[in-house]
């Protein structure tokens, strides 16, 4: 049986993965809650995971938050 999200249950969704992946930020760097959330929130990661491009939503907080990390790290560079 597949189960089809509603719009409410895909928001709830989203924004608790959000929210992990943020934590797993603070976790993995050391971050304050409030860079961490900054930081996810300016990543285009994030707005990726939003739009359900490449079933991003599906890979583990714990990735995602490398990923975005990663991102933020190289637009420091430049």
């Amino acid at each position: 049986m597949q189960t089809i999200m509603t719009g409410e249950s895909k928001i709830a969704f989203l924004t608790r993965k959000s929210a992990n992946i943020i934590k797993s930020l603070c976790q993995l760097y050391g971050l304050s809650l409030q860079d961490a959330t900054d930081i996810y929130y300016q990543s285009d990661t994030s707005e990726l995971i939003e739009e359900g491009v490449a079933d991003l939503h599906c890979r583990s907080d714990k990735y995602l938050a490398v990923v975005v990390w990663e991102e933020h790290q190289e637009s420091l560079k430049h």
